[in-house]
């Protein structure tokens, strides 16, 4: 336990020692979660909310087909484009000759 020999680590572990004895103590009295859990819901204002494991599902699924539709958009503005290119170069050889 070379550890505690050093004041410095023997101090920080008193502190640390000291915060789970409150949470513990917080446990036992009703409270929910750790100090540190609260902690950051105070500072964040986060709440988890719980979902399901099917709607989780569905989330994803309309994220996906919204992403999809957003592809083939791109896709189409990519072909309508490679369209007008092709049809400029032509119109350009048309016109050398």
């Amino acid at each position: 336990m070379a550890y505690f020999d050093s004041s410095k680590n023997r101090a920080l572990w008193e502190i640390r020692l000291g915060q789970l004895r409150r949470e513990r103590a917080a446990r036992e009295a009703g409270g929910q979660g750790t100090l540190k859990e609260q902690d950051s819901v105070q500072k964040t204002g986060a709440v988890r909310i719980p979902i399901s494991y099917e709607e989780l599902l569905k989330r994803e699924a309309a994220e996906s087909g919204k992403r999809r539709e957003m592809g083939n958009r791109e896709r189409s503005r990519e072909k309508t484009g490679e369209k007008t290119r092709v049809q400029e170069q032509l119109k350009e050889r048309q016109a050398q000759i």
